[in-house]
């Protein structure tokens, strides 16, 4: 693939190499290109269910992809003790969209006690890092191989929304969606097998311009909102007023945080395996304290909690660049369109059927990536690890198959109920310790870690 796949004889890892800036620039848009659409829909859903204005809305939007880029910085460049330092693109957590609603929809609380939560419950995640990150030896093979596989599989559904042509299309699995999204699968299949090195790296962003264009040929898409949106906007904090703090509110978005932090500790460490740059409790934790940091400066902005976006992992594995300055570039390039929504509009105007090839492609390559993780794991001469990753996948996929199957448990259980990646950390670590036990680091090595925290 890239040359940031090749062997090197320098000791610099690929994940921290520095690439030749027009690649970087490339590879960077390309990774903000496929997250752009998510990125948005979270805002786009509360400014609708909170009844915001327009230009409200737009604020909103703008203040999310700009904090969106403050985290990806965070978390690819780092600093202190903040920063995994992985190839990881941060964007809003949909499991925060639900308490968010419900926040801001509570006339005594409103908006300003969302940012205020949205804080508290940032400050409460930096302080709890420390501890949460020591369960990094909790995370064997076997189970981030699950979690790996279940980011794939849940994610497909999404994939075939926007292969159809949108959950909300009237003619939804139309003939011509299908077409679209076929071009783009053999554009980068074409790409991959027939293209130079530095045109495979951008196989998902040539194959998404290719089935745009057809797209637009068929008459798909419209650049209305490009017309509609303004040429600047300049995010800043409390443009909503000062937030405001009761303890409801923080303690509700403390649970969407405490669920986040499950979820990103496998991800740091899933992320690590695929890059092939293992994770220990040291970078489990400052990812952490840097996702708690994000989400106190997003509570200023008027945005919201962050964690890292699946479908960026897709397109690590299936471009083969590993930098996480490539990604950090990305978080640049979020910051810039903030200010510009006209030049936002243009990138969420891609037609939604392009889209959903490209999404095919990338979660098809990250299931197959934990598909390859759990071939490794000994099956023959420890019979638990098939219990371990059968069980495991048959409940991490419930929210995916059978979403109404948890609707009456308890309503505080909901938020680890409603994402299968928690579940998937939460059955496979569970059982895992359980059957096989959990490997306790020599004492050298524990000293070592606590006094670098």
């Amino acid at each position: 693939m890239s040359s940031a796949n090749t062997p090197a004889t320098s000791t610099v890892h690929p994940v921290d190499r520095i690439l030749p800036v027009r690649q970087m620039l490339t590879l960077g848009l390309q990774h903000m290109a496929v997250s752009y659409i998510g990125a948005i829909a979270v805002p786009l859903i509360v400014a609708s269910a909170l009844k915001m204005s327009h230009a409200d809305t737009v604020v909103l939007i703008s203040t999310t992809l700009f904090c969106s880029g403050i985290a990806t910085l965070l978390q690819t460049v780092g600093f202190w003790k903040f920063g995994v330092r992985l190839p990881i693109l941060q964007g809003v957590a949909f499991s925060s969209v639900g308490p968010v609603i419900a926040i801001g929809t509570n006339p005594e609380v409103g908006f300003a006690g969302v940012c205020g939560a949205v804080i508290g419950a940032g400050i409460f995640t930096m302080l709890m890092a420390p501890f949460v990150g020591r369960l990094r030896r909790f995370f064997p093979p076997v189970v981030t191989g699950c979690i790996v596989t279940v980011i794939g599989l849940q994610l497909f559904p999404i994939a075939y929304e926007w292969v159809g042509g949108g959950r909300h299309a009237s003619d939804f699995g139309a003939p011509a969606y299908l077409a679209v999204a076929a071009v783009v699968l053999l554009s980068i299949l074409l790409v991959n097998r027939y293209g130079s090195p530095m045109l495979r790296n951008m196989a998902v962003l040539v194959g998404m311009l290719v089935g745009a264009a057809l797209a637009y040929g068929l008459g798909m898409g419209s650049f209305h909102s490009v017309q509609e949106s303004p040429w600047l906007t300049v995010p800043y904090p409390f443009y909503f007023g000062l937030p405001t703090f009761s303890l409801i509110p923080i303690a509700t978005m403390v649970v969407v945080m405490i669920v986040q932090m499950v979820e990103s500790m496998g991800l740091f460490v899933a992320i690590g395996d695929i890059v092939e740059k293992p994770v220990e409790d040291k970078q489990v934790i400052n990812g952490l304290r840097a996702n708690g940091l994000a989400s106190t400066i997003a509570g200023m902005f008027a945005a919201f909690p962050f964690i890292a976006f699946m479908e960026n992992v897709g397109l690590v594995i299936l471009t083969g660049v590993r930098s996480r300055w490539v990604v950090a570039v990305s978080g640049l390039l979020m910051c810039s369109v903030a200010l510009v929504p006209k030049a936002g509009a243009i990138i969420a105007s891609m037609p939604t059927a392009a889209l959903g090839g490209a999404g095919v492609a990338m979660f098809g390559v990250v299931a197959a990536a934990g598909i390859q993780t759990l071939a490794k794991v000994d099956y023959e001469r420890n019979r638990y690890n098939v219990l371990i990753v059968g069980f495991t996948l048959a409940a991490a996929l419930v929210p995916v198959l059978a979403p109404a199957l948890f609707k009456q448990l308890p309503e505080w259980s909901q938020p680890f109920l409603h994402s299968s990646v928690v579940i998937a950390c939460l059955v496979s670590v569970l059982l895992n310790a359980t059957l096989n036990g959990v490997s306790v680091p020599d004492a050298a090595a524990s000293k070592s870690a606590t006094h670098s925290l």
